[in-house]
């Protein structure tokens, strides 16, 4: 008994010491094991740290990123994958390796909207919007963008909404959709304005002021140049907004005054300007500088010996550094400069501005510069290549526009819903938006009442009518009365999501159209601008509208009741190409005759028989119109042969 005893307290002693042993062993193991992997994980992230390191050669830091995605494949771990992409686009981009950037932004867009992770989703479009961008692809730089800002916009997020509405507005701008620029960049600044963001809120203010100089609305371009400028007066907020920033918004002021003629002062801004240290420093704000000065001082006078130096002087910095787009500006400055003196060398800069245009792959400058190589020399192929780069700029225009509005749509829906849901008064808004559509009836009754009877009465009726239609335009913009009413019982009643999204494009496109067609317009300042703009809204796809002279009337000497005649007349003749026409080109030219004002109109659409014009009520209206300021409306028109028309006025 004692034996056992002292056997079985050995035998639990020894299990006591194997166990503990082996305890001690397994814990030993897995220590030792976590320390390689520690020591793997460590030479793994090492690679990630050279990646970062500034003194290294960018071929280097590439090779250590790669081998960083590479080691960490086996640790399927998705914010390491972030990590990694996220460098390597970067490190691509600055290599100017823009389409391996490309290819490794689409890989970090998967992934995050797989994870539906939105931070990266965001991160991810706006690098794709970047390098699209740096690859000359605006189409698609836009399109990414946009999808930044839809999300940013989506998750409140001011501060990316306003800088990625400032990168879409930029685009649209070097595509020279100037008006769809101006509209984006005005967006932008709602944002950029919520948190007073300085720096891109002068970048916004740029652009619309350079979308303005484009369309030689100066007042307006001046008004937010100063803008920008003022947001750096003290030395904090100059810093904050970049030194050279600040100097391009004093370049573009320059060059609003001289399209304004106040040539001194243009000059004087720019020979400041170039005597900036920090300007000669960088030779591309430089060269900038000394071209517009050489330029504007040849606008002053075309007979100085200072602007061929300057001009010349500028293009051989921006050939020196191989500034393709400094190249192209230079070069059309060059060609005005000799294009009445010397056409020889006109046309050889002209031709230097097209190649560099192919080179930039810059559509814009592509129809700038074929525009005086045509001028210049008589050549079909250059024709051809001008009306297809046209043809194919307006497309781009065309997406782009439609892109963005599908997105302000989205937000001024989500918009609306969220404050259908807060409202407490829902039911009285809804009765009272019913009660508004009925007065909208009776005024649209009243107005068409009162149009009719006041025909006797010239100038008055005349003002009457436009008032009467720019009030129903701003009623039935402003107020979706009763179909608006059916959707919020839509929402209510939690019917189908796409049902009242189809019901809200209904709204939205027929108040878009109605309000296009009775809006008003400012008949005594840029009455021109007013015009272009409308007459250009009607092109499309299959429709080019050429617009000339309208800036040669001197419309400031013609009364606003004859302003509105022929705004009215013209926008009728619009109208009936656009539903009847089926026009592919379109032609409207202005011309001062010694008494008269002369509009001549004219399509290559499917035309129409005289006697059917007779009975047209559109153009029987515009007829009446032009008779009560004692002008004349002729047209002429045969089945296939298009369609013309004549207006004659006096000034």
């Amino acid at each position: 008994m004692k034996l056992w005893r002292v056997n079985f307290h050995i035998l639990i002693g020894c299990l006591g010491v194997i166990f503990f042993f082996n305890i001690s062993v397994y814990s030993q193991t897995n220590l030792q094991q976590d320390l390689i992997a520690q020591r793997q994980l460590d030479t793994v992230l090492s690679y990630y740290q050279k990646s970062d390191v500034d003194s290294i050669d960018i071929s280097k830091r590439l090779f250590y990123i790669s081998t960083f995605l590479k080691l960490i494949e086996p640790y399927q771990e998705d914010t390491l994958v972030y990590m990694g992409l996220m460098r390597k686009t970067k490190l691509q981009n600055l290599a100017k390796q823009y389409d391996s950037a490309v290819t490794y932004s689409e890989k970090l867009y998967d992934l995050s909207n797989r994870n539906n992770d939105t931070l990266h989703i965001i991160r991810a479009s706006a690098k794709l919007g970047l390098y699209h961008k740096n690859n000359n692809q605006l189409k698609e730089s836009f399109k990414f963008y946009n999808e930044a800002f839809r999300v940013s916009r989506r998750v409140g997020d001011s501060a990316r909404s306003g800088r990625y509405l400032l990168q879409m507005a930029n685009i649209q701008n070097i595509l020279g959709d100037f008006s769809g620029s101006k509209a984006t960049a005005i967006e932008g600044v709602k944002f950029a304005e919520k948190i007073w963001d300085i720096k891109r809120l002068s970048g916004l203010y740029h652009i619309i002021s350079v979308s303005n100089l484009e369309q030689n609305n100066f007042d307006e371009a001046l008004k937010y140049n100063i803008a920008a400028l003022s947001l750096g007066e003290n030395k904090e907020d100059a810093k904050i907004i970049g030194r050279n920033h600040m100097f391009n918004y004093q370049n573009t002021k320059a060059n609003i005054l001289s399209g304004k003629k106040d040539f001194n002062q243009a000059i004087s801004i720019l020979d400041t300007l170039r005597k900036e240290p920090s300007v000669i420093g960088n030779k591309e704000m430089y060269a900038r500088v000394l071209s517009n000065l050489g330029y504007i001082l040849w606008l002053q006078d075309s007979q100085n010996i200072t602007s061929e130096q300057l001009l010349l002087q500028a293009r051989g910095i921006r050939k020196e550094i191989n500034d393709a787009e400094g190249l192209i500006a230079s070069n059309i400055h060059l060609t005005k400069f000799y294009q009445e003196n010397n056409k020889e060398k006109a046309l050889f800069f002209a031709n230097s501005a097209y190649q560099n245009a192919l080179k930039r792959e810059s559509l814009v400058s592509i129809i700038e510069a074929l525009g005086y190589v045509i001028q210049l020399k008589d050549s079909p192929e250059e024709a051809r290549i001008y009306h297809k780069t046209s043809k194919e700029l307006e497309e781009i225009n065309q997406s782009n526009r439609a892109i963005y509005v599908e997105t302000k749509y989205e937000n001024d829906k989500l918009t609306t819903e969220n404050l259908v849901l807060k409202a407490e008064t829902a039911k009285k808004e809804r009765q009272r938006i019913i009660y508004l559509f009925g007065s909208i009836l009776i005024i649209l009754i009243a107005g068409s009442v009162f149009y009719m009877v006041q025909q006797r009465h010239k100038r008055q009726i005349i003002r009457n009518v436009y008032d009467a239609e720019a009030r129903i335009s701003k009623k039935l913009h402003d107020e979706l009365a009763n179909d608006v009413y059916n959707v919020m019982i839509q929402i209510q009643n939690e019917q189908s999501r796409k049902e009242v999204l189809d019901k809200l494009e209904d709204i939205y496109n027929s108040t878009r159209d109605i309000s296009r067609e009775n809006s008003s317009f400012n008949e005594v300042r840029d009455f021109h601008l007013e015009l272009s703009n409308m007459l250009s809204s009607y092109s499309a796809d299959y429709t080019k509208i050429i617009i000339k002279d309208v800036g040669e009337i001197n419309w400031q000497s013609i009364t606003p009741e004859k302003k509105i005649i022929v705004y009215r007349i013209l926008q009728e003749l619009m109208i009936n190409m656009k539903k009847h026409s089926e026009a592919s080109l379109v032609a409207i030219t202005f011309k001062k005759e010694q008494k008269n004002i002369k509009i001549t109109y004219a399509d290559n659409g499917v035309g129409v028989d005289k006697d059917e014009i007779i009975y047209s009520s559109g153009l029987r209206n515009a007829e009446n119109r032009i008779k009560t300021i004692g002008g004349s409306f002729i047209f002429d028109s045969e089945m296939e042969r298009g369609f013309k028309a004549t207006v004659h006025f006096p000034n």
